[in-house]
């Protein structure tokens, strides 16, 4: 009957589609030891066996005992011809499984030609070979004829073995490969969704073939994130790695693949820190194994180095992207996969950014011819965006070499062509196809028409994005890789002379830090209510029918001709469904507090933002690409520009560095030297001549950066070239610290540039929340969605008398709550309209840095018994979000809780903005963790300075000052000591 060549239907194929995904094979049974010199029957056994040999577990060990078993046969000459021709099939299955398609074809069409001449009947095992055939010709890129005998396999298993066979899920599956080879994704998700179900369900009744579920999961998972779609993506992984795990083994080649895919649809969720240990543990089981299959190990070192990357470690990424490349360039020909041509790529990126151009452009033209070489289609998306990574490359490059930008615009032109045909015009590779196309006339003096020609294309991303109706994870993903885009737009409508379109493009180009605190509305379902719960069902299942369309929309968009009056009524059908999702969308945010707050961003206009400044105010905006930054400063009077072209990696590592100069002042108390020659270049590069010149009259600067940037503890910037030694305290009590020239204020975005400000008769109250009880003992309970490591967090032993010496020395009502009672349950339901002043002195937690914790959270005393959903001592952005709060400061002194909403932003997006959306007017977060002798006194003169007539940012660069200034205290002239809180908001 059936046998694991179904297995191998476009294992090659499936290998190269992503950096996250591997080449699925099984570690096969092998067949009953054999004597030396076994009788004819025993022979005669052995090679009938061999019909349903799994060779997909270790191919090249299969491929031995094949030959040995068919060499033993051939010496007898006493062996079934048929089950001699099955036996050879299987071993084209094992060259098939190491890569060798044409040898595996070769070794299928023997067989199908030779049973033919034989007179031998259609079976469901000859059927098999049909596919085979089908599956070999697909991944040499012969995809017409592939299609030929994939349609016919589908035939034979439907007649053969039933539409609820292994067989016709398999023959199924190989066409969705197919579809996907041909640029057509969308087409191909429904046959592998449809073959994943027929095959859990086959197996499940058979107890065999308990490998396809698993494979047919794993490329789901792949195509779903080419889709933009990563919670189905992660949900498809997990289900193939579960069902790997319990059905195959945790050695099994296949569910090591299956690990890899969960990493690479983690990745594409924006959850590294949950993806990066998947990826190792992959990586560490296929090395372990004692004859490692050298692809295998490429792809798991490749994806290993993507989920470092997209974390932001790029130099140990670099490693593992190289020791990839390595192993995949030694392949034959014939073997490579299509990621090798994106490793190379990966690796060009990181060199260039490391400021090493030339190198780059060589490792970019390498990728190219690897992935021209290899593909099957001048129009195969790896092509394309090898293309497109060379284009760029030459653009940064300019009229350095001759010819460079009419090879960038010829590039360009086939790129831009290919994607106007196969993607949508929000599709991010085809807008920053068309934006650099404007790049190329920039380069060349036209900067007026390089923006006429990349707006249109920009405008349709920015649209995308700011809709509300778009889905949440693809969102969140188009957002994170877009900057790049928004910052090319600022460079060229600054040469145009646009700076509304510029203020515009950096404001989207900071939006992955600016613009949720949660990653979807599923997150909240639970939370509020029957209605509400009832409200989010019908949206999450609207947000799918839309889903749907666009796919419809994109089947039609990929074929020639066709009917346009289909294609506008499916049109039609996506505005209906489009504005039934703003509908529900304005329902939820009546039931859930504080959700239109968070899922909501709306850039401001350069002119709402000048007037919102006052006079001796100022706005400075960032915007960071692989040629550097671009920055902006808003006056009252006057917008000012400037560009510096520094590599991401050279900034990266300064602002690295001042950050481990911080760190050991924090380990010796203050005492250690302060890198003041670092702080001084960081200075250079963020505030150049223009800029500088600009904020010269700005006493008060508002602060918009994406990224790492953002989390820079501006004020320990030094604004002239510093003198004397670093380690000594007067030295640095001299030095022309930035916070000497300017009060520094963190915007949440520049839509709130001027809210709230000074009122009659504020609120004098004090609330104070934290010291939970840490760690947490078997009474209390964790909800089942948060991992057990959360319990391990330490107990915090400063936390209850800092809170205790805030309360004393702020006037009015007082409430605090501490120990046992600092529960989730007792904050929600305590009312703060009266606290002038809310502190919280606990852990913050970042969205992913746990299992299933999808958003920023502040770490409460978790209940006695088992938790619930509203009440599990986490609380999370979307419930800070929902409470009510009058309070003009928020204080977070916990470590890091200017931590963003994941762990690759660490900014201001996640928990202040909760915070600013129930009702809080400023916030002072901690950069680091704060000494408690440094704590109060920092928190306490900022917060009694502000209640005057000075501003709370000037407030905070008083206390800071102070405590500089003050040789009483030790270790006080170290920026680790005095310059620890920022201040959010107003």
């Amino acid at each position: 009957m059936s046998k694991r060549v179904w297995a191998c239907l476009g294992a090659g194929l499936l290998a190269g589609m992503t950096a996250g995904n591997a080449g699925a094979a099984a570690a096969a049974p092998t067949p009953a030891t054999i004597d030396a010199a076994p009788p004819t029957a025993t022979i005669a056994r052995e090679i009938r066996a061999l019909a349903d040999y799994d060779t997909s577990g270790d191919p090249q060990a299969a491929l031995r005992r094949i030959d040995a078993a068919l060499a033993r046969a051939r010496k007898a000459g006493t062996v079934d011809a048929a089950d001699l021709l099955l036996a050879e099939a299987t071993r084209g299955e094992a060259l098939f499984w190491l890569g060798r398609y044409e040898e595996a074809l070769g070794a299928f069409r023997d067989f199908d030609a030779r049973m033919t001449a034989l007179g031998g009947p259609m079976t469901p095992r000859r059927a098999d070979i049909v596919n085979n055939i089908g599956s070999a010709l697909s991944s040499l890129g012969r995809l017409d004829e592939a299609r030929i005998y994939k349609l016919r396999a589908l035939e034979l298993s439907e007649s053969l073995a039933g539409p609820d066979s292994n067989e016709y899920a398999a023959a199924l599956y190989g066409l969705a490969l197919i579809d996907y080879r041909r640029g057509l994704p969308l087409e191909a998700i429904p046959k592998v969704q449809q073959a994943v179900d027929i095959a859990v369900a086959a197996s499940t009744r058979s107890g065999r073939n308990s490998e396809y579920p698993t494979l047919y999961g794993i490329t789901l998972s792949t195509l779903q994130i080419q889709a933009g779609d990563s919670t189905s993506a992660v949900a498809a992984a997990r289900a193939a790695a579960n069902w790997a795990d319990g059905h195959l083994g945790k050695d099994h080649r296949l569910t090591l693949a299956a690990l890899n895919a969960l990493g690479a649809a983690l990745n594409d969720a924006g959850i590294y820190g949950q993806a990066t240990p998947i990826l190792r543990r992959a990586l560490d089981l296929r090395m372990a194994k004692s004859e490692p299959d050298d692809r295998d190990v490429g792809y798991s070192l490749n994806a290993v180095a993507y989920s470092l990357d997209l974390a932001g470690f790029s130099d140990e990424a670099l490693a593992f992207y190289e020791r990839s490349a390595k192993i995949f360039e030694a392949l034959p020909p014939s073997s490579q996969p299509m990621s090798g041509a994106n490793v190379f790529g990966q690796i060009a990126r990181i060199v260039r950014d490391d400021g090493q151009p030339e190198r780059a452009l060589a490792l970019n033209r390498k990728a190219l011819g690897m992935a021209r070489r290899i593909a099957s289609s001048p129009d195969d998306p790896e092509v394309l965006r090898a293309e497109l990574s060379l284009a760029k490359m030459l653009i940064s490059l300019g009229d350095a070499a001759e010819g460079n930008l009419d090879a960038a615009q010829a590039l360009l032109d086939h790129v831009n062509a290919a994607y106007a045909r196969r993607a949508l015009p929000t599709n991010l590779d085809r807008v920053a196809a068309l934006t650099l196309r404007g790049a190329v006339d920039l380069r060349r003096g036209d900067p007026a028409g390089a923006l006429a020609r990349a707006r249109p294309a920009v405008a349709a991303l920015r649209a995308h994005l700011l809709d509300r109706t778009s889905a949440a994870t693809s969102a969140v993903r188009l957002r994170d890789q877009a900057a790049g885009t928004f910052v090319l737009e600022a460079r060229m409508a600054l040469a145009a002379g646009a700076p509304e379109t510029a203020f515009d493009a950096l404001q989207m180009a900071g939006m992955g830090d600016l613009q949720t605190a949660f990653t979807s509305v599923d997150a909240i379902r639970d939370r509020f209510g029957p209605e509400a719960d009832t409200a989010i069902r019908a949206y999450l299942s609207a947000a799918a029918r839309l889903r749907e369309l666009h796919k419809q929309q994109d089947r039609e968009i990929g074929l020639s001709g066709g009917d346009d009056t289909g294609r506008r009524d499916t049109a039609a059908r996506i505005a209906e469904a489009e504005e039934e999702l703003r509908a529900l969308d304005r329902r939820i945010a009546a039931l859930v507090p504080g959700y239109a707050s968070l899922t909501g961003f709306e850039p401001a206009t350069l002119a709402e933002a000048r007037a919102k400044l006052a006079k001796g105010q100022a706005l400075v905006l960032y915007g960071q690409d692989a040629d550097g930054l671009v920055i902006m400063a808003i006056t009252r009077d006057g917008v000012a520009s400037a560009q510096t072209t520094i590599a991401s990696r050279a900034l990266r590592d300064l602002q690295r560095r001042l950050r481990a100069s911080i760190e050991e002042g924090l380990l010796t108390d203050g005492t250690s030297a302060f890198d003041r020659q670092t702080a001084y270049r960081l200075y250079q590069q963020l505030f150049p001549a223009p800029i500088a010149e600009a904020l010269r009259g700005s006493r008060e600067l508002a602060i918009l950066a994406p990224g790492m940037l953002a989390s820079l503890p501006f004020d320990t910037l030094v604004t002239a070239e510093p003198s004397g030694n670093d380690a000594d305290p007067e030295a640095l009590r001299k030095t022309a610290w930035l916070v000497r020239r300017h009060a520094v204020r963190t915007l949440v975005s520049a839509a709130s540039l001027g809210k709230g400000g000074k009122r009659a008769s504020p609120p004098s109250g004090f609330a104070g929340i934290g010291a939970p009880l840490l760690p947490v003992t078997g009474a209390q309970g964790w909800s089942d969605a948060v991992e057990p490591a959360l319990a391990q967090l330490p107990e915090l032993p400063g936390a209850a008398r800092e809170l205790q010496v805030m309360a004393r020395n702020v006037p009015g009502e007082r409430r605090i709550l501490i120990g046992a009672q600092a529960t989730e349950q007792a904050v929600k339901s305590a009312s703060f309209g009266k606290a002038g002043v809310i502190a919280f002195a606990t852990h913050g937690l970042v969205g992913g840095a746990y299992r299933n914790l999808v958003e920023p959270a502040l770490v409460l005393t978790p209940p006695s018994g088992s938790a619930s959903g509203s009440d599990d001592g986490l609380l999370t952005a979307s419930e800070i979000a929902g409470l009510s709060l009058d309070a003009d400061w928020v204080i977070l002194s916990a470590c890091d809780t200017s931590a963003g909403e994941s762990e690759n932003a660490p900014t201001y997006s996640g928990l202040a903005r909760a915070f600013v959306s129930a009702g809080a007017r400023s916030l002072l977060l901690s950069h680091w963790p704060v000494r408690d002798d440094v704590a109060s006194r920092l928190t306490l003169r900022t917060v009694m300075a502000a209640r005057g007539r000075t501003s709370r940012a000037e407030a905070l660069r008083r206390a800071q000052l102070d405590v500089l200034g003050d040789a009483a205290i030790a270790g006080s002239a170290h920026p680790a000591t005095w310059a620890p809180f920022v201040l959010v908001g107003n």
